[in-house]
């Protein structure tokens, strides 16, 4: 027959090993739980939410391009062509296209070549019109330079209008007008409007026929 302290020491140990017991069976009924949460998606939701990347800008329907390039035959059956930095369909007229810094490269029938250049144009593909706006500068090397704000430009027919203040620079004088129109493959300019020449030499002197 067993001692009282056996029994004693029997007794302790059942009840420690029951505590053990009940402390695995708690922890791995906790392990289901968490496993369940998060199975279910609840600690994600708990989670602070994450700041989505931004969407890029995107402008719909919209043709655009980089360096734009139109080229041609004019009337008088020279090449033209006409450049830019950027290109882009109208949104509600298909047929006009806008551009950034455009240049347009003009020749007369006499093989001279010059220029015109402006801040942003509008070109008709139909019309065969440009129209420039901004620092507009029509060039002829050797010739004379022109500067204005705005011009429009028959580019078939290399014609261009300006209703805007023109100052003309020559090799002997300056003109400057409220007007300014180019016909006749370039041959004929015509100032208009308030017009006032400075030349340094008499009429019929120098350089002072455009």
């Amino acid at each position: 027959m067993s001692s009282p302290t056996s029994q004693a020491r029997k007794a302790v140990r059942s009840a420690t090993l029951s505590r053990l017991l009940s402390w695995v069976a708690a922890a791995i009924g906790i392990g289901f739980v968490i496993a369940f949460l998060a199975q279910a998606g609840l600690f994600q939701s708990l989670l602070p939410s994450q700041p989505q990347p931004p969407q890029p800008v995107v402008e719909p329907d919209r043709i655009t391009a980089g360096a734009s390039t139109v080229n041609g035959i004019d009337d008088e059956k020279q090449p033209y062509q006409v450049t830019a930095r950027r290109g882009w369909q109208d949104d509600k007229t298909p047929n006009l296209v806008h551009l950034d810094e455009p240049v347009g490269l003009f020749r007369r029938a006499s093989g001279t070549k010059y220029t015109i250049t402006g801040t942003t144009g509008l070109y008709d593909t139909h019309t065969k019109m440009l129209d420039l706006e901004g620092q507009v500068v029509l060039e002829q090397q050797g010739r004379f330079t022109a500067r204005m704000d705005k011009a429009n430009i028959a580019v078939k027919e290399k014609k261009l209008t300006s209703g805007s203040p023109v100052t003309a620079t020559f090799g002997s004088g300056t003109v400057d007008a409220n007007g300014m129109q180019i016909t006749d493959d370039g041959a004929r300019i015509l100032f208009l409007n308030g017009v006032k020449a400075h030349f340094s030499a008499p009429e019929g002197k120098g350089d002072v026929n455009p």
